[in-house]
């Protein structure tokens, strides 16, 4: 199985209550939610692809548009394009 061992348990259920709460208090909504949970994803995708294809896999794989907006990360959240390069140093 990919990363490993899956976990019988999860964070206890008072605490996923709690965290559940601040998320939806604090978190985007609406169109906002819906721009944030697609980048989430395509970024989140790019990333698994790179590390297991390549950076040439990733650009062939991945469909245009979805590397527009992982372009736009990459010229603008080190975080991000520091985490894409550590992956691509593996390599």
């Amino acid at each position: 199985m990919a990363g490993g061992e899956m976990k019988s348990e999860g964070m206890p259920r008072l605490l996923g209550e709690v965290m559940a709460g601040i998320m939806t208090a604090a978190g985007p909504k609406g169109v906002n939610f819906a721009r944030y949970s697609l980048d989430y994803h395509i970024l989140r995708n790019y990333l698994h692809v790179l590390d297991v294809w390549g950076e040439e896999g990733a650009n062939n794989m991945i469909p245009a548009y979805s590397l527009e907006i992982v372009k736009k990360y990459l010229d603008t959240d080190e975080a991000f394009k520091a985490l894409a390069e550590k992956i691509k140093s593996k390599r």
